[in-house]
């Protein structure tokens, strides 16, 4: 017996800047998704018109993730929201999730991978609504993972930085599980639904008109956001909501004192970069980085944060939440395989690099992660068990999206994905256990 719920869903999209990627935040949960449409959509097909008859289609196989029915009212398209209604299925032995309607809105989301056939959606809700395991929120994002075979490398990273977690130090990174979708009473695909990174999930204070000084969330968009240079090219501004005000501010006096900044003042004890940046944090976001090999995700692809201060406070310190995780683990952004022995680092991490004490603090935290969060035993058995959770839902995902045409640079499977990554993970931790080594000097 299967449990219900309707909603209507925004789908919210970033526009990409010249050739640079753009991505929404994730949600969890563990549904199939039927998307619905009165016209041609903007995913590559022309589905059939919506019909309330449609909204109750039975899958033609016996689901293990919980079923999501999106019907828009109009072609879904980048350029404007489209009014939509959702209706979830909750097979036998997955957790019930809340069975209301909602109605919202939705989006193509995303800037290059909008040339791909499958698109990702990205979801606004005109009220909160709370899937299973995941935190209550209007806004979402279907991403569709075309140029990721395997289905998982943003989960999979995201997961890993959140493993990183400690009391008072918190690693944030949107929560996400695995979708099966239809889309107008057609099969559309296994996806990963995502929650959207934003100030709740950041856990930052709200924007105060009165006040003088606030939260602050950047998104680098491309690879101007290097630290390379002062000002703010490369960046959006996520927080405060740029309408109620502009707030460059922060990142300006942030980028201009690590560009230019003598040494001495850069690594000054009382007022240097260790006052301004949470020095953990951007270990272990470099780590992470590092760790997946992420080549598009090191000079733009993440967010740079900082909560407001409490009354008579210095403000607090930024740090580093990750973001668009597709091209990891073996893979470039165009899917083209990658050598698991490339070092990645901007401007900002070079600098932190030529300290011996910093160095140290990387070295010894590196070899802390590498005990069990970053263990290759570990990192493998996230693979096998995503792999056991799409389950056949990736097999019906490669038929109806057949990623060895077209865009997709060879031909892979999903299980030869899953293989090459495992096989891929091995060596790259290897090559780091020596490169990190070396560059500390041992």
């Amino acid at each position: 017996m299967r449990h219900t719920l309707a909603a209507v869903v925004t789908l919210k999209r970033q526009t990409g800047q010249g050739p640079f990627r753009r991505r929404w935040l994730s949600l969890m949960f563990l549904p199939v998704l039927a998307v619905r449409m009165t016209a041609v959509s903007a995913c590559g097909d022309e589905p059939p018109p919506a019909t309330n008859k449609s909204a109750r289609v039975a899958p033609d196989f016996e689901p293990h993730l919980p079923l999501l029915f999106l019907e828009a009212k109009a072609p879904i398209v980048s350029e404007q929201k489209v009014a939509c209604t959702v209706r979830m299925d909750f097979p036998q032995g997955v957790e019930r999730g809340p069975t209301n309607g909602w109605t919202g809105v939705v989006r193509v989301h995303g800037a290059s991978s909008q040339g791909f056939p499958k698109k990702s959606f990205g979801l606004t809700l005109n009220t909160p609504a709370q899937p299973p395991g995941l935190r209550a929120s209007a806004h979402w994002v279907l991403n569709a993972a075309f140029i990721d075979r395997s289905l998982m490398r943003h989960k999979l990273s995201y997961d890993l930085f959140r493993s990183l977690s400690a009391p008072g130090a918190e690693r944030f990174a949107v929560g996400s599980r695995f979708v099966e979708v239809y889309l107008n009473g057609s099969y559309h695909g296994a996806y990963l639904l995502m929650e959207r990174m934003d100030r709740p999930l950041l856990r930052l204070r709200a924007f105060d008109s009165n006040q003088v000084a606030h939260a602050c969330i950047y998104k680098a968009v491309d690879h101007a956001a290097n630290f390379g240079q002062p000002g703010h090219a490369g960046y959006e501004q996520r927080e405060p909501d740029a309408t109620a005000k502009t707030y460059w501010q922060p990142l300006d006096e942030f980028d201009q004192f690590v560009s230019s900044s003598p040494a001495g003042e850069f690594f000054h004890a009382q007022t240097g970069i260790a006052s301004r940046l949470d020095l953990d944090n951007a270990v272990d976001f470099h780590l992470l980085v590092l760790l997946t090999s992420n080549m598009d995700g090191i000079t733009k692809n993440f967010l740079l944060a900082r909560d407001g201060p409490a009354a008579g406070a210095a403000p607090p310190r930024f740090f580093f939440a990750p973001w668009d995780y597709d091209a990891t683990f073996g893979r470039n952004w165009d899917a083209t395989r990658i050598a698991p022995t490339a070092w990645l680092s901007n401007h900002l991490f070079d600098r932190l690099m030529g300290d011996r004490a910093y160095r140290e603090r990387f070295s010894a935290r590196w070899r802390r992660w590498r005990e069990r969060e970053f263990s290759v035993k570990s990192i493998h058995d996230q693979i096998d068990a995503n792999a056991r959770t799409l389950g056949e839902a990736a097999r019906r995902n490669a038929t109806r999206w057949r990623a060895n045409e077209g865009s997709y640079p060879d031909k892979l499977t999903f299980a030869e994905d899953v293989a090459q990554m495992k096989s891929w993970v091995t060596a790259r931790a290897q090559w780091l256990d020596d490169e990190i080594a070396q560059r500390n000097g041992r």
